[in-house]
């Protein structure tokens, strides 16, 4: 993805979120030189993968197949002692926009829809290959209560509803075309994208995007912040554009 696009993007999210009402950390619209002047204090928050997340999945189409959130809070994944076993996140859905279907291997997520359109989630159990299993019916608590659907049910989710997900729920969301963008949040256990998202076999994606530098920073991703490489990277750059 190019960065002038993650820009755009991301000020579009922080628009949408306004309309919303709801509200980000000051950090949500910090420049480069902000991070930079505050990056001793600011250290904690790439140890727990706090701040903007955005990824098209590898696939190079965001608004078909795309994410923007922001994570909000986390404990520090790998750390030898779970200093805090939960997480907070909110997710932009764009109307008819799909997350490819996934599971957690440790991770429950309890997703709530708080604005706007409907989310669709297609639902499976984790198979013993793996993969999805397209015959047993699922298991889940919605809304506070047991249901049970055949393999491959799609939940449909407005504002006020929310689903629970076990690890071993294969889950694929999108906005529901035509229904308008869906601000989502999700309350879970530890979140870890590098170690806990495991795809289905056939949508061979990825987590994270490739960036191509076509413009400065406007806003930092979670992966870049004070610590990081791609951090000192970006600086480098900004210091040899310097006037």
């Amino acid at each position: 993805m190019r960065r002038s696009e993650i820009n755009r993007l991301i000020e579009q999210g922080l628009d949408f979120l306004a309309r919303a009402g709801a509200a980000l950390p000051p950090q949500a619209r910090w420049d480069l030189e902000t991070w930079r002047a505050r990056s001793r204090e600011a250290a904690e928050l790439l140890r727990r993968g706090i701040g903007w997340d955005l990824t098209d999945f590898g696939l190079g189409d965001f608004r078909r197949q795309g994410l923007l959130l922001y994570t909000l809070s986390n404990g520090i994944p790998g750390g030898a002692t779970v200093d805090q076993p939960y997480a907070n996140k909110l997710l932009l859905v764009r109307a008819g926009q799909a997350t490819p279907a996934h599971n957690h291997g440790r991770k429950i997520e309890d997703i709530m829809v708080l604005r706007g359109g409907r989310l669709q989630i297609e639902l499976f159990n984790v198979g013993d290959d793996g993969a999805p299993d397209r015959a047993r019916e699922v298991t889940l608590l919605k809304d506070g209560m047991w249901h049970s659907c055949p393999a491959g049910a799609r939940l449909s989710l407005g504002p006020g509803e929310r689903v629970r997900l076990e690890p071993h729920h294969y889950h694929g969301f999108w906005g529901e075309p035509g229904a308008g963008d869906v601000l989502v949040e999700e309350v879970s256990s530890l979140n870890d994208d590098l170690r806990d998202n495991f795809f289905a076999p056939e949508e061979r994606v990825g987590r994270f995007p490739a960036l191509e530098e076509d413009e400065a920073p406007r806003f930092l991703l979670c992966t870049e912040l004070p610590g990081s490489a791609a951090f000192d990277r970006l600086l480098a750059a900004a210091a040899r554009v310097a006037p």
